[in-house]
């Protein structure tokens, strides 16, 4: 099955890295740790997604780690 990673995780990465999240095995990168810690909580401080929608998202991992892009097979 394809990786899909979405670099950057703002207001257009992070919907979009949910919606292939729930679909795909999605990598959703991230140069803010702060932002990365948040989202494993399930918390999207700017209320964008739901933390519903992030726990559904059963196949997004998030990091802050380039190297994981590697693995990708699309980037967006």
């Amino acid at each position: 099955m394809s990786i899909v990673a979405i670099v950057g995780l703002g207001y257009v990465g992070l919907p979009l890295a949910v919606a292939f999240g729930k679909a795909f095995r999605t990598i959703g990168f991230d140069l803010s740790t702060e932002k990365v810690e948040n989202y494993r909580r399930y918390i999207d401080p700017t209320g964008e997604v739901s933390g519903e929608d992030l726990r559904a998202a059963a196949q997004l991992t998030v990091t802050t780690d380039p190297a994981q892009l590697a693995a990708a097979d699309f980037i967006v």
